[in-house]
Parts: C-alpha cells; structure tokens; sequence
C-alpha cells in the first residue's frame, strides 16, 4: 500500500516521530513517503494568520492510498502551517488519514487533544476519513511508549486498510 506522511516539524520531534513510523510501516512491507511542509522564507514561529505562509510544495492528498499527517502543536493549536496546507489543497474524497501531533507539555490536556481536535474538524471539512490519532507528549517521562504504542496502533490501521484495498 502507499503510504504519504505529510508533516510540519519546527523542532524536528514530529519528524523524528515520522521517519520512525516510516521505517515501521516500511517493514511492515509498505511504500511509505514523508512529504515535509516547508515554508519559503523564514517562518515566524508565532504565525496565527495562515494566508501569510506560502510553502514550497502542497503534496497532493490524493497521491496515497493512506495518509498520515502531523505535526508540533502551537499555542494548543494545531499548527498553523497545516492549516495552511488545508487552506490550499482540495479534497480528500474520504481518504483513510491517521494524524498525530508533538507537543512539549507532559501531558495530551495541555493543548495535543485541542490541536487534534482542530486537524480532525479539517479533515472533515476536506473529506478525509480519519481513522486513528495520536499525541506524543515530549516532556511526558513516559514518551517512548507514547510513540511505540503510536507505531503499533498505526501499523495495525495501515494493515486493516491494506486487507480493504486488496
């Protein structure tokens, strides 16, 4: 199955979160892509004003049979680069998409479960059918099995959606 994993990551916790689920999903005998949202310029870290932002590719949702998206969460938001993305690109036609989020406070209250719910009302809004979701909290004495339950509930998913599809 293909598998697109399109992320924001300011810090480089998302991205690492991504390319471990990457290499999972990619044992797991999927081809798996890792689409990074870049801005052009420099990005203003409290940016809330998303028709600022301009990014350097907008990766087409349709282009996977599976879709993961993440990203940092931003004042107990969802980024605002994702928003972006959302903004520009058309729908998902019920698209299977898994999301997650990376938030620095240790524990999913403090903004992750806001940010998450944030990403789901625009999933909707585009069509995408989300299926699972995560947070991984960084400061959370317990975020290792917070991302090895995250690859494991992901990996699950992805195969349920591989049995669908074949």
């Amino acid at each position: 199955m293909e598998i697109g994993i399109i992320i924001h990551s300011l810090t480089g916790n998302t991205l690492s979160v991504a390319e471990r689920l990457q290499e999972r999903l990619t044992a797991d005998g999927h081809d798996v892509e890792i689409e990074q949202l870049k801005t052009i310029g420099e990005e203003n870290t409290n940016e809330s004003n998303s028709a600022n932002i301009k990014l350097k590719s907008y990766p087409d949702p349709q282009a996977h049979d599976l879709l993961i998206i993440a990203g940092p969460v931003r004042g107990a938001s969802a980024s605002p680069i994702l928003k972006h993305y959302f903004s520009r690109v058309g729908q998902f036609e019920n698209k299977p998409t898994l999301l997650f989020v990376t938030e620095f406070f240790p524990f999913p209250w403090m903004g992750g479960k806001n940010a998450l719910k944030q990403m789901t009302a625009l999933c909707a809004e585009h069509g995408a059918e989300v299926i699972g979701s995560g947070v991984i909290n960084w400061k959370n004495p317990h975020r290792e099995r917070q991302i090895t339950d995250l690859l494991q509930q992901f990996s699950d998913l992805a195969a349920r959606m591989d049995q669908k599809i074949k």
